[in-house]
């Protein structure tokens, strides 16, 4: 895997897409500046929304890996952070002017968990934010993935991880708040008691997604992006070629959580809290919505889609409360008449997912897999498969014909 991905393919971005991406990054940088304290969090909220859009987009729109437990990814990472910033509350802070938070105090516990305690310190819960959704994805895609896993199977097992774990968070109360969550946290502070103003934390969200993008599609359109594609297009083929289909998806899985888990640890100083809410099946229907809208495969589709459809809901909201109706409809025009999402609107040149070109082959058996490849493989596949079968044809044939000749010549 290592000499797959170490190998980029030409970049052929034109200078115009490079503009407007510059001009998007400026204004978003200027809005919270005109548009007021409001409408920046909603924004960031939007782009955390559309980070974890993208991630999706990894392993759907690349991998062809439907998953509904990217809800689940983002929330574990948001906890993480959630434990940080309500441990770290003052005595005045807390309802009950001691150390232990609240929602522990109700259920009767005297002192905190052992698990629960190293997140106290800012780079445990770090840490943890981005380790603990990934190391669970790992464990289980290593599950899903080595046994060979594949199709509805696999989006079906992401939609019972979903409803497990959302009942488990609301059945422990005690640690996780139940349904309710984890609700009014502190400012995040990092080392040396630095508290981030909204100001601050807006501007670290808009530069994480611009991070993500521009690492997303440095990544896709690597030799290992290239593989990633072949696995969606064909998978048995692919193992045919001697790669390990299955340490792929386990990673392109694992580093899409630990995205997911980063916008969930962001969200949470944002917003002041996390709840099982975005554990449920519902938040994870909403993240394959912005991907099925903005369009599979193409990166910044899910982004646009996430917040068009999150200030669509918030124009829409204070007119009527059936917006779900109104995005369901925008959904079912989208998949009836726009099977490329929105982003297939557009003219080719400005799709990130097709802005390269092939290097000529590097000497090398384990480079990335060229289309040509392909084209002449199912041809010879075929040809020794025919072959094969007029061999057994015709040996029956002399063996057949061999025992009807010994036959007479006993009769004689």
């Amino acid at each position: 895997m290592t000499q797959v991905m170490g190998r980029l393919r030409q970049s052929t971005v034109p200078v115009k897409l490079l503009a407007i991406g510059g001009i998007a990054f400026l204004i978003l940088a200027i809005l919270p500046f005109v548009a007021g304290e409001f409408q920046a969090n909603l924004m960031a909220k939007l782009l955390l929304f559309g980070v974890l859009g993208i991630s999706l987009d990894l392993v759907w729109g690349f991998t062809g890996i439907l998953s509904f437990a990217h809800g689940v990814f983002f929330t574990l990472g948001g906890y993480a952070m959630a434990y940080y910033l309500k441990l770290n509350l003052s005595a005045t802070a807390n309802n009950y002017g001691g150390t232990l938070p609240d929602f522990m105090v109700w259920n009767g516990l005297k002192e905190l968990p052992w698990f629960i305690a190293p997140l106290q310190f800012f780079p445990i819960a770090a840490i943890a934010m981005v380790a603990l959704p990934a190391a669970f994805a790992y464990i289980i895609g290593s599950f899903i993935f080595r046994s060979k896993v594949s199709g509805v199977y696999i989006t079906i097992i992401t939609l019972a991880i979903a409803s497990a774990l959302t009942t488990f968070f609301v059945s422990q109360q005690a640690y996780t708040g139940g349904t309710n969550g984890i609700t009014d946290v502190s400012r995040l502070t990092l080392f040396g008691g630095l508290v981030i103003p909204p100001i601050g934390l807006y501007f670290m969200i808009l530069i994480f997604a611009a991070a993500v993008l521009a690492g997303s599609y440095w990544l896709t359109q690597s030799n290992f992006g290239l593989v990633l594609r072949s696995i969606k297009e064909n998978e048995q083929r692919i193992s045919y070629l001697g790669y390990d289909v299955a340490s792929f998806k386990i990673f392109i899985w694992t580093l899409s959580a630990g995205i997911a888990g980063i916008a969930g640890g962001l969200f949470v100083p944002l917003n002041r809290f996390i709840s099982p809410v975005y554990l449920g099946v519902a938040f994870g229907t909403q993240v394959v919505i912005w991907v099925a809208v903005g369009g599979r495969g193409t990166l910044v589709g899910p982004l646009i889609a996430a917040i068009l459809l999150g200030q669509l809901q918030n124009s829409v909201d204070r007119i009527t409360q059936d917006w779900q109706l109104i995005v369901g409809i925008m959904l079912l025009i989208v998949v009836l008449f726009l099977p490329n999402g929105l982003m297939g609107l557009l003219p080719k040149q400005f799709k990130l997912a097709e802005q390269s070109s092939l290097l000529p082959a590097p000497n090398t058996t384990s480079g990335f897999v060229q289309a040509r490849l392909f084209d002449w493989f199912t041809p010879l596949q075929r040809m020794v498969q025919r072959s094969g079968r007029s061999l057994i044809t015709w040996s029956r044939t002399v063996s057949g014909s061999a025992r009807s000749s010994k036959g007479r010549s006993k009769l004689k």
